[in-house]
C-alpha cells in the first residue's frame, strides 16, 4: 500500500527545511551593500571638501602676496593668533623672567639662533640635557643640612676623610634643566669658558658654583676667598642667586649690598664679579669645567641654586673628579696648586669647605661692609619713624658727630624653618631654634633692663623685628608688645633695592642695633651677631 504523504515528515535522514533563513541572509546582504554605498559617498565628499579648502588656502596665500603688507598681516594674525603677547625680539617663554623688579637683563639667558664656527654658520644641534646618575638627589638631604635646599643652620662644616679616593668617572655635562614650564629648545654647541676671558691680561682666576640660600652663599664666598688667596688667584664671585626657597629665577651682584672695593683695599684680596667679565646678552653658550669638591658631583648632585646660576649665565658645567674628593681647605689647595698655568679653575662647592679655626670671618667676612646705598635706605627709614637724637660732640676731635638712632632688633625665623626645628629639636632644646613670641618677649625685657637699669620710660628703646612670619595672629602679638616688624612691602624695599634687598636690609638692622636677640641655630642670626661683636663690640642675646 503506498505510504501517505503525511509520513514523509517522519522520515529519518532528511535535512530540515527553514524557509526563513534565506530571507534573513538576503536582508543582511542588502544592509551591508547600503553601508558600503554610504561609506563610498562620504569618502568622496571628504575628498571634494579637501580639494576645496586647499584651493581656498592657495587663493588666500596668492592674494596675500599681491595685496598690501598691512592686509597680509591682518589675515595672518586672524588665522594664527598667538597664545601670549610678544614684546618684540624676546621669545614669549622668557618674557616672564624679565618682569622681576628691574633686575638687569644681563643676568638672563637668550636662546641662541645660530653658531658660527671658523667663520661659517652651522646648524644648531638639538641636545637633550643628560640625566644625572648620582647616588643622591638634591631632595634627599641629609639630617645635617636640615631642610630642603641644603640649608645648614648651624654654620659648621665637619671635615670628612680627604684620604678617600674619588671613584673614577668621566666628566658629567649638566645642561640647564627643564623647569616644567618651558619646552626644550635648540641649543648651540658650548665653547670653552676660557674663550670668554681675555687671554692677554695675565690674570688667573678661581670661581665656584653657588649653593643654597643667601647666608650659605655668603659663607661660600668667604671660603672661596680662602682658596683663591692661597692660590694667588683672582676670585670670580657668582651673584646672589635664587634658591629653592623662592624659585624667583633672579640674581643680583653682591656689590649691590657689600662694598667690594673697600674690602679689597682692607684685605688685599683680588675679587671680580661675573657681570664684570661676562655680558650675558652678548655671550655665547660656554662650557665651564669644575673640579668636584665636598662631594658635589660625586656623592650628590649640584643643587637648585647652582643649576639656576648656570642657566641664567648661559653656562654648561662639566664636573671632573680631582685626585681626591676633598673637603679640607689645605687638601683642596694642594690638589689645585699644580694647575698654576691654567687660565681659570672652578670648584663645585665652597660652602662645605672646612677651614681650620673657622677663620674665614676674621680674615674676610668682617671687612665686607655695607654699601652707602643700603645704609642710606635704612637710615632714611629710621629718620621717618623714630625721633632723631641730638647731635653729640666727639671728645677726642671736639667735632660734631652724626647722631645714631638707638633701637633693639629681633630676628625671628618661622615658616620653612619651623618644620626643620620641630623635626630636630625636642623639649627644652626647641627654644634654641623655634622660640615662641612669649619667650622672646621675656628676653627683650631682660635686655631693656640691662641697658636701662632705672627703667626710665623715656629711655626704653623701640624694637624692630626682622622676620618671615606671615601669620596674622603672631603679627598681632608683635604689635601688642609694642614691636614693629619690618614690612618690606610697605617699605618698598624690593622696588628700590631688588629682590634680595629685604634680607640685606634685615642684616643692616641687626648689625647696628643697640641690642640683638637672635636664634642660636640660624646662620642668618649668627652673621648679625658677628657684625655686632666686631663692628660695635656688643654681644648678641641668643635664644
Amino acid at each position: 500500500m503506498p505510504s501517505s504523504p503525511k509520513s514523509a515528515k517522519y522520515t529519518l535522514g532528511l535535512p530540515a527545511r527553514y524557509p526563513s533563513t534565506a530571507r534573513r541572509c538576503h536582508v543582511q546582504r542588502r544592509i551591508l551593500f547600503l553601508l558600503a554605498i554610504a561609506l563610498l559617498v562620504s569618502s568622496g565628499s571628504m575628498f571634494i571638501l579637501h580639494i576645496a579648502t586647499a584651493s581656498f588656502g592657495q587663493s588666500s596665500s596668492l592674494s596675500c602676496r599681491t595685496s598690501s603688507s598691512e592686509e597680509c598681516s591682518t589675515l595672518v594674525s586672524s588665522r594664527w593668533k598667538p597664545d601670549r603677547e610678544d614684546d618684540g625680539d624676546t621669545p614669549s617663554r622668557y618674557q616672564n623672567l624679565f618682569r622681576n623688579h628691574d633686575r638687569p637683563r644681563a643676568a638672563l639667558p637668550h636662546p641662541a639662533e645660530k653658531v658660527v664656527v671658523d667663520g661659517q654658520e652651522q646648524r644648531p644641534v638639538v641636545q637633550r640635557p643628560p640625566s644625572l646618575t648620582q647616588p643622591l638627589e638634591q631632595n634627599q638631604v641629609d639630617q645635617k643640612e636640615g631642610v630642603p635646599g641644603g640649608q645648614d643652620f648651624n654654620g659648621s662644616n665637619d671635615p670628612t676623610n680627604d684620604a678617600q679616593q674619588s671613584p673614577p668617572a668621566t666628566p658629567v655635562n649638566i645642561n640647564s634643566e627643564n623647569d616644567g614650564d618651558e619646552v626644550l629648545e635648540e641649543e648651540i654647541i658650548a665653547r670653552p669658558f676660557e674663550d670668554s676671558l681675555d687671554p692677554n691680561d695675565g690674570t688667573k682666576y678661581l670661581t665656584y658654583l653657588p649653593y643654597a640660600g643667601i647666608t650659605n652663599q655668603f659663607y661660600g664666598m668667604l671660603r672661596g676667598m680662602e682658596v683663591a688667596k692661597a692660590l694667588g688667584r683672582t676670585l670670580i664671585i657668582p651673584p646672589i642667586t635664587a634658591s629653592s626657597h623662592d624659585k624667583s629665577k633672579q640674581n643680583q651682584p653682591w656689590s649691590k649690598f657689600l662694598n667690594l672695593a673697600k674690602f679689597s683695599e682692607l684685605t688685599g684680596t683680588k675679587v671680580v664679579e661675573f657681570h664684570q667679565l661676562r655680558d650675558v646678552d652678548q655671550a655665547e653658550l660656554n662650557e665651564i669645567k669644575c673640579g668636584i669638591t665636598c662631594g658635589f658631583g660625586s656623592k650628590r648632585t649640584i643643587d637648585f641654586t647652582a643649576k639656576g646660576f648656570l642657566k641664567q649665565w648661559k653656562l654648561n658645567v662639566a664636573l671632573e673628579a680631582l685626585p681626591q674628593d676633598a673637603t679640607k681647605l689645605e687638601t683642596i689647595t694642594s690638589l689645585l696648586s699644580p694647575r698654576a698655568e691654567e687660565k681659570y679653575l672652578c670648584i663645585s662647592n665652597t660652602y662645605k669647605i672646612a677651614v681650620q679655626d673657622k677663620s674665614e670671618w676674621e680674615r674676610f667676612g668682617q671687612h665686607l661692609h655695607f654699601t652707602e646705598e643700603l645704609e642710606s635706605f635704612v637710615q632714611e627709614f629710621l629718620d621717618m619713624n623714630l625721633v632723631k637724637p641730638e647731635a653729640v660732640i666727639d671728645p677726642m676731635t671736639q667735632q660734631e658727630v652724626a647722631p645714631e638712632h638707638k633701637y633693639l632688633a629681633i630676628h625671628v625665623r618661622r615658616g620653612d624653618f619651623a618644620t626643620y626645628c620641630e623635626g630636630n629639636f625636642k623639649g627644652p632644646k626647641l627654644i634654641h631654634c623655634l622660640p615662641s613670641t612669649e619667650q622672646i618677649a621675656e628676653r627683650i625685657d631682660q635686655v631693656q633692663a640691662k641697658l636701662n637699669p632705672a627703667m626710665d620710660p623715656s629711655k626704653v628703646l623701640p624694637v624692630f623685628v626682622a622676620t618671615n612670619e606671615g601669620r596674622p595672629e603672631e603679627l598681632r602679638k608683635f604689635a601688642e608688645l609694642g614691636w614693629r616688624y619690618l614690612d618690606h612691602s610697605q617699605m618698598g624695599t624690593v622696588e628700590k633695592l631688588g629682590v634680595f634687598g629685604p634680607m640685606m636690609v634685615d642684616q643692616v638692622f641687626m648689625a647696628h642695633a643697640q641690642g640683638l636677640v637672635g636664634i642660636q641655630m640660624s646662620t642668618f642670626s649668627r652673621v648679625g651677631a658677628l657684625r655686632q661683636r666686631d663692628w660695635h663690640d656688643r654681644l648678641v642675646e641668643y635664644m
